[in-house]
């Protein structure tokens, strides 16, 4: 005889992000898919996302927004940043890429400087909402 794992109902908690019960609203149903994102929008925005995701690409980035002159060489960048110019060097390549950064020389020195002030906006409002929600966590850990 074998013997089965009593099943167990799970808690409310499970179900907490999901209605308790199928009601389709057509309306809203509608308005969704009226107002829907393309696909290749999607991605293209979800490419930039996933660009600013990575920790060094972020650093560089808020580094490029908080320069005094709005502009860094490779350089000062990686010292600044603790990092070598290979490692820097290789990320702003792959922030021109996605149109982040955009590059000016000067002779032999290469100044990197963020596109335009989507990139700014982007950026501060992230560090906003990051920061509103790194309050709330400490306000609600003291309650």
């Amino acid at each position: 005889m074998v013997s089965q794992p009593a099943s167990v109902a799970p808690g409310p908690e499970v179900y907490e992000d999901i209605c308790q019960e199928r009601c389709v609203h057509p309306e809203h149903a509608l308005a969704v898919r009226q107002q829907r994102l393309p696909a290749d929008k999607a991605a293209g925005v979800a490419a930039l996302f996933a660009v600013l995701s990575d920790p060094t690409r972020l650093q560089i980035v808020y580094a490029l927004l908080r320069a005094p002159t709005g502009e860094l060489c490779v350089c000062d960048l990686a010292t600044g940043l603790g990092r070598d110019d290979t490692t820097i060097s290789h990320q702003l390549r792959v922030l021109r890429h996605q149109k982040i950064v955009t590059t000016r020389k000067a002779g032999r020195i290469v100044y990197y400087r963020l596109t335009d002030e989507h990139v700014r906006s982007l950026l501060e409002i992230g560090m906003t909402h990051a920061h509103e929600r790194d309050a709330q966590n400490i306000s609600g850990a003291l309650l």
